[in-house]
């Protein structure tokens, strides 16, 4: 079997408690029968807080009772105590995997990492990083696929045409989002046997435009974290004037391989997912949505601070994709208002 992944994928390493956030607060822990059952039998203190605090949540998961917000073996040294005191083999999958993300396309597998997490972002979001991708042949049997392996071979097709456009140093943020809308367009044309015709183009005014619309749409979520709720009130307040849209657009052009990167990340994770639904457009709608909150937060914050480090840029993405991309809640209530062309 190919496994794909890029080469930020094996250098990755957790950074612990130099993390900037931390995955050990704010989300449920889900615990999984294997890693429950060395739990029930834990020996010593560690043993007994371990069933004390396990719960079955309104989904029938079993998790970790959360202690105001924070994973109860987070310690103040923000550090975890299952893995000082069990080791590392004792934490269940949730926390073994994360930021990890494997694709099984049964076929051949590929792997990723989450924007949530700030030192899986940084890596992500450096200049050339999408395009080290490594391919290594596992030893594991590929599984028969239950899909049409042509729908699948457009589908890997048109996905390569896009990372050509995104690998392309002339084309500009705007440039990108038309050229895969189009891309989108033909597909979902071949998909359906429908001549669908590509009648929208995107523009930082255009952004600017639907500023309201997209911070309001993003208040209407669920919302789990402080600091994304009072960026969000704080950016409701604000009105951009040109002025503003082009001291930023000629500020975020020296940054253009980001929203690229960005593009790529959305584009790797959920195009080839297709395959299960015929319907493309909701990874373009997942690419559109997360670019165009990271645009006009950046925009916000760049006008309100007088300027914009590294930092903010970064932060403004990984809160979306906690918030955003990795709530089930958030992403149906999308699929129903925003996911369409």
């Amino acid at each position: 079997m190919k496994i794909a992944y890029h080469e930020f994928y094996r250098d990755f390493k957790c950074i612990a408690n130099k993390c900037p956030d931390s995955c050990c607060k704010e989300w449920d822990v889900v615990v999984d029968d294997d890693s429950y059952l060395k739990y029930k039998n834990a020996e010593g203190k560690i043993g007994e807080k371990l069933r004390n605090v396990m719960t079955i949540d309104s989904d029938g998961d079993r998790i970790f009772t959360l202690d105001n917000s924070r994973c109860p073996f987070w310690n103040k040294n923000m550090l975890c105590d299952i893995y000082i005191n069990l080791g590392e083999n004792s934490l269940c999958e949730t926390c073994k995997r994360f930021p990890r993300i494997i694709l099984d396309y049964s076929k051949f597998q590929e792997k990723i990492l989450s924007l949530a997490c700030p030192e899986a972002l940084r890596l992500m979001l450096k200049k050339g990083a999408m395009q080290k991708l490594i391919v290594t042949q596992d030893e594991k049997i590929a599984e028969p696929c239950d899909y049409d392996t042509e729908v699948m071979d457009l589908l890997y097709s048109a996905r390569e045409k896009i990372f050509s456009v995104l690998g392309n140093d002339n084309n500009g943020i705007f440039d990108c989002l038309d050229m895969i809308y189009k891309i989108c367009i033909e597909v979902q044309s071949a998909l359906d046997g429908v001549e669908y015709e590509a009648e929208t183009e995107f523009d930082e005014n255009g952004f600017v435009a639907d500023y309201k619309q997209t911070i309001d749409l993003l208040l209407q979520l669920d919302i789990m974290t402080d600091e994304w709720k009072a960026l969000l009130e704080r950016a409701e307040k604000y009105k951009a004037d040109s002025k503003d849209i082009l001291r930023f657009s000629e500020y975020i052009g020296e940054y253009d391989y980001e929203y690229k990167n960005l593009m790529y990340y959305y584009v790797y994770r959920y195009f080839l997912n297709s395959i299960d639904t015929y319907d493309v457009t909701e990874c373009f709608s997942l690419i559109l949505l997360a670019v165009k909150s990271a645009y006009i937060l950046q925009l916000f914050l760049f006008v309100n601070n007088g300027g914009l480090n590294i930092e903010q840029r970064h932060r403004i993405i990984g809160l979306y994709s906690k918030e955003v991309e990795h709530s089930y809640e958030n992403i149906e209530y999308l699929r129903e208002k925003f996911f369409n062309f």
